[in-house]
C-alpha cells in the first residue's frame, strides 16, 4: 500500500515538473523568438547543400531506378548477382548525374541566353508594338470614345509597369544568372559551391538509399515504439506515394506540353516560341490555375505583335490543354491525390496565401495527405464506437438510432 501511495505522488511530481519545465521553455521561446528564428535560419543555411542533395536525389530516383532495374537484369546473365547489382548501381548513378548535367547545360547555356535575347527583343520593340495595339483599338472602338479613352489609359499604365519590370527586374536577373554561369562571377560562388556539394550528397544518397531508409526506420521504432512507429511508417509511405506520383506526373506532363507548345508555335510561325513555351511548361506544374497563369502573359506578348497570331496561340493552347486533361494526365498522373476538384481549388487558394508560388505547386499533395489521414482517423473512430462510417450510410440520413446504431434515412420513413 505504501509503495502504491509513493508511486502516485511520484507521478504527480513528475507531471508538475514537466508542466513547469514546459512553461519555462515556452516563456523563453516567446522572449527569444527572433533570436531562435535567426538561429534556425543559420542552421538551414549551413544545411542547404544537404537539402539540395535530398531534392536532387528525390528527382533523380526515377531515372536511377529505371536504369538500375534494366541494367541488373542485363548484367546478371554474365556476372554473379551481387556483382551485377554493384555495377548496375554505379552505372545508374553515372547516367543519372549525366542527365542532370545535360539538363543544367540546356537551362544555363541554351534556354537562358535565348530567353535574354527574347526579352531584349520585347523591350526594343515594345513602343512600336504598343502603338500598333493602340491604333488597332482606336479603329475598333471609334463608336465608343469614353470606353476607348479608359481602355487606352489602362493599357498605357500597365505598359509602363510591365516595361519597367522587364527592364529593371527580370532582365538584370536573367543576365546575372547567364553571365555568372558562363564567366564564373564571384557573386554566384556560394550557390555554385552549395549546389556542387548537393550533387555529391545526392550521389551518396542514391548509392546508399537502402541503408539510409533502413536506418531511418530503425530510429523511428527506437524513439516511438511499435504502435506509433507503424503509424509513422504508414504516413511516410502514403506521403511518398502522393508526392512521387504528383511531382513525377506533373514534371512529365509539363515537359510534354512545353515541347508540344514549342513545336506548334514554330509550325504556326508565332513569335517568342522558346520563351513562351518555357512559361507554359513552368506554370503548367501548378494544378488548376497553371494553364491560365501561363496563357495570360503569353497571349499579351503575342497580341502586341499580331491579334490574329494571338488567336492562333489561344487555339493551340486550348488543344494542348484538352490533350493534357483527357489523355496525358489520366494516363501519367491519374488521380494520385485522391481528392475532388473542390478540395484541389481550396488547397491552391489557401497554400498560395500562406506560401506563394511554392504553395500553389505543393499545396495540393500536402492537403491530400492531411485529408487522407483525417478521413482515416474519422472512420477508425466511428468504427471503434460501432457507428456507421461508410459515406453511403450518410446519404439521405435523418438520424442514427441510439439503440441499434443503424442509419435511418428519409426514404425509409415513407
Amino acid at each position: 500500500m505504501r509503495k502504491k501511495f509513493d508511486n502516485i505522488y511520484l507521478k504527480w511530481a513528475f507531471t508538475a515538473f514537466s508542466v513547469i519545465a514546459a512553461s519555462i521553455l515556452l516563456y523563453f521561446f516567446i522572449l527569444r523568438f527572433n533570436n531562435i528564428i535567426k538561429s534556425i535560419g543559420k542552421i538551414f543555411i549551413i544545411l542547404k547543400p544537404l537539402f539540395y542533395g535530398i531534392i536532387l536525389a528525390f528527382l533523380l530516383t526515377q531515372i536511377f531506378n529505371y536504369f538500375d532495374k534494366r541494367l541488373t537484369k542485363l548484367l546478371i546473365k554474365k556476372r554473379s548477382e551481387e556483382k551485377a547489382k554493384y555495377i548496375s548501381k554505379i552505372l545508374s548513378i553515372i547516367i543519372s548525374i549525366l542527365v542532370l548535367l545535360a539538363i543544367l547545360f540546356l537551362i544555363f547555356y541554351v534556354f537562358i541566353p535565348k530567353m535574354v535575347v527574347s526579352i531584349l527583343g520585347i523591350i526594343e520593340t515594345w513602343p512600336t508594338n504598343m502603338n500598333n495595339i493602340e491604333m488597332w483599338l482606336e479603329s475598333l472602338l471609334k463608336s465608343s470614345p469614353i470606353l476607348e479613352e479608359r481602355i487606352l489609359d489602362a493599357i498605357n499604365d500597365s505598359s509602363t509597369s510591365i516595361l519597367s519590370w522587364l527592364s529593371n527586374a527580370l532582365l538584370p536577373k536573367m543576365e546575372m544568372i547567364s553571365d555568372s554561369v558562363t564567366t564564373g562571377l564571384s557573386d554566384m560562388y556560394t550557390f555554385i559551391k552549395d549546389f556542387i556539394i548537393g550533387i555529391v550528397f545526392s550521389v551518396y544518397i542514391l548509392a546508399n538509399k537502402t541503408k539510409f531508409i533502413a536506418g531511418i526506420k530503425k530510429f523511428i521504432y527506437t524513439i516511438c515504439g511499435i504502435k506509433h512507429g507503424n503509424n509513422i511508417m504508414e504516413i511516410g509511405r502514403y506521403s511518398y506515394k502522393i508526392f512521387n506520383g504528383f511531382v513525377k506526373g506533373k514534371l512529365i506532363t509539363s515537359l510534354i506540353i512545353g515541347t508540344a507548345n514549342y513545336i506548334g508555335m514554330i509550325a504556326l510561325g508565332l513569335p517568342y516560341a522558346l520563351l513562351i513555351s518555357i512559361i507554359i511548361a513552368v506554370t503548367n506544374i501548378i494544378p488548376f490555375f497553371g494553364p491560365i497563369i501561363g496563357w495570360i502573359p503569353s497571349v499579351i506578348l503575342i497580341l502586341m505583335i499580331s491579334p490574329i497570331k494571338a488567336l492562333y496561340f489561344t487555339l493551340l493552347n486550348i488543344v494542348l490543354q484538352q490533350v493534357e486533361g483527357n489523355i496525358l494526365e489520366p494516363k501519367i498522373v491519374g488521380n494520385t491525390t485522391g481528392i475532388s476538384g473542390f478540395w484541389v481549388l481550396f488547397a491552391i487558394i489557401v497554400f498560395d496565401e500562406l506560401f506563394g508560388f511554392i504553395g500553389m505547386i505543393f499545396g495540393v499533395p500536402i492537403f491530400a495527405i492531411i485529408y487522407h489521414f483525417v478521413i482515416l482517423y474519422i472512420n477508425k473512430y466511428l468504427n471503434k464506437k460501432d457507428i456507421p462510417y461508410n459515406d453511403s450510410d450518410y446519404v439521405d440520413l435523418k438520424y442514427i438510432d441510439e439503440t441499434t446504431k443503424k442509419p435511418i434515412k428519409f426514404n425509409n420513413l415513407k
